[in-house]
């Protein structure tokens, strides 16, 4: 049988604002006879103004020190990378006036996940 590759997000935020969960699990193929799996799991809660993780999971299965295998999980935004978007980036960015096009704070902010 084929190999079929898929890819799944989700993203919840609890009705009171204060809780965030994020799910992610993608299967790759390496060839029609081996697939691998990369499950990502993150629980945050606000603390002090800013999402901290409460649980981090990442899983991999299978050969994932395949080449192709670690194109596919390198492929756009690391799950760390999106974390770190969502939760303190948009935390030190929204409490910023309408219209402001720099911000020292924000800038190092943003600059940290570029470094990561």
């Amino acid at each position: 049988m084929a190999c079929k590759p898929f890819s799944i997000t989700l993203a919840v935020l609890a009705p009171d604002n204060k809780r965030q969960i994020s799910f992610g699990i993608t299967k790759g193929c390496i060839s029609d006879d081996q697939p691998f799996y990369v499950l990502n799991f993150v629980l945050r809660d606000i603390v002090n103004g800013d999402f901290q993780d409460r649980v981090r999971l990442h899983v991999e299965v299978g050969d994932t020190d395949n080449d192709k295998a670690q194109r596919l999980i390198d492929r756009g935004l690391t799950m760390t990378q999106l974390n770190w978007l969502q939760g303190p980036v948009t935390s030190k960015t929204k409490s910023l006036p309408v219209g402001t096009t720099t911000n020292p704070t924000a800038e190092k902010t943003v600059s940290q996940i570029v470094n990561k």
